[in-house]
């Protein structure tokens, strides 16, 4: 089993009107999920991306989070009617959805999918895709699978022209509860590395991707920071937005 790290999802209130500190990044439109009430906007890094993503009909989000297929999905987010903006979870990205749910179906965990989604782009287009959901029933919503209809070459091809050339996705940092048994379980479900531990901290590595996933504890359960490499700036910059800690390091 092959996972790469595909996007963060990052919730914001207001999606039409979010502008990031300093240009760092730019957004182009996305489109509207219309059977889960949301939309977003999206940046590409490389085939790393952002995805701003917004309600437009909370109570549509709420009716698909009780469906079979939506109760693990991103619409499951706006059960509460404050939701907090910032990182809600990350995806990662399959060739073979199906052997990734026979591998997680031997574990003692939650699965709904694959599913079959697809949105029309503000062109007219339509792009489709497949989505596998997990939980293993603690606080956070867990990394869940996709595999985009088209091949990484023909994605890459299509939309080059909105990569960010001065930036790289770096590392990821999520707070769990138990940092061993997150790391063995993720280690386990997702065939991640172990690539540097401490005390405080375990960095998890793909087979075939160089975005680190950091995990650290607390008592809160978490997606906290997106560290980023740019060639664009000279001095090291955090940026607190919309929730979300944005770390930019100097290459």
């Amino acid at each position: 089993m092959n996972l790469k790290f595909d996007h963060i999802i990052h919730y914001v209130d207001g999606i039409e009107s979010i502008e990031f500190p300093h240009q760092y990044i730019q957004a182009i439109q996305g489109g509207k999920h219309t059977q889960l009430g949301t939309y977003n906007q999206l940046s590409y890094i490389d085939l790393h991306y952002i995805e701003w993503i917004d309600v437009f009909d909370a109570d549509l989000a709420r009716s698909y989070a009780q469906t079979e297929e939506g109760r693990l999905s991103f619409a499951n987010t706006f059960k509460d009617a404050h939701v907090q903006e910032g990182f809600k979870r990350i995806c990662l990205r399959t060739q073979n959805i199906d052997n990734v749910k026979t591998h997680l179906e031997q574990f003692d965990i939650d699965i709904v999918g694959p599913i079959e989604m697809s949105r029309t782009k503000p062109d007219g287009t339509m792009i489709q895709w497949q989505l596998l959901y997990l939980d293993d029933k603690q606080d956070l919503n867990l990394p869940f699978i996709i595999q985009w209809g088209e091949s990484d070459e023909q994605r890459a091809a299509s939309l080059k022209a909105h990569f960010h050339d001065d930036l790289s996705i770096d590392e990821v940092t999520i707070q769990v509860k138990n940092l061993h048994e997150s790391s063995q379980n993720w280690q386990s479900w997702y065939g991640l590395k172990e690539l540097e531990k401490s005390e405080e901290y375990v960095k998890l590595s793909f087979k075939e991707d160089d975005v680190v996933i950091k995990l650290t504890e607390d008592v809160e359960e978490k997606y906290t920071t997106l560290s980023l490499s740019s060639t664009n700036i000279k001095k090291d910059t955090r940026i607190l937005f919309k929730g979300a800690c944005y770390e930019f390091k100097a290459n």
